[in-house]
């Protein structure tokens, strides 16, 4: 008998330590990739952005709680797509706008869509002058830096995020 419950005990404890949402490679990569490598605001979306964390280690836990994470980690960040083609989506994505507008739009809102628009060009080349210098004229699948950082993280509603 007590070895029955010696083993339900040991069980329930590796299903529950199974069951818990502690922070790993992948949630690293995952908010690290979402909070510094796409920019919604700017038009850099899971869609558009030209690069991806890769091969994510944690190299030193510094701070590991129900609420707050804290590493040192190293990845590489590699370029989904080349500079041209990173590009070409941001000339689409500061076109949107115009096209989404119809014509009784424009004649109501001229001055707000030249603005928006000018932002989004401004951004989008911003974006891509500001890659190539960084990175240069990189091509896809090209490793362009591989990074060192210490990242923090809270949980917020569930979710982990950068902090």
């Amino acid at each position: 008998m007590k070895k029955f419950v010696l083993a339900a005990a040991i069980a329930s404890s590796l299903l529950l330590a199974g069951c818990s949402d502690k922070v790993d490679e992948s949630t690293i990569s995952n908010v690290v990739q979402s909070s510094q490598y796409e920019q919604p605001n700017l038009g850099i979306t899971a869609d558009t952005t030209p690069f991806e964390v890769k091969n994510l280690k944690i190299d030193k836990v510094l701070l590991d709680t129900k609420t707050d994470y804290k590493a040192k980690v190293t990845y590489d960040l590699v370029a989904t797509k080349s500079l041209d083609q990173f590009k070409e989506s941001m000339r689409k994505v500061a076109e949107q706008p115009a096209k989404e507008n119809n014509a009784s739009d424009q004649t109501k809102n001229d001055l707000g869509s030249a603005l928006t628009s000018l932002k989004n060009n401004l951004s989008s080349e911003v974006m891509v002058v500001a890659y190539g210098a960084k990175y240069g004229d990189f091509k896809a699948g090209q490793v362009v830096d591989t990074i060192s950082e210490e990242v923090s993280l809270k949980k917020v509603n569930d979710q982990w995020v950068k902090d």
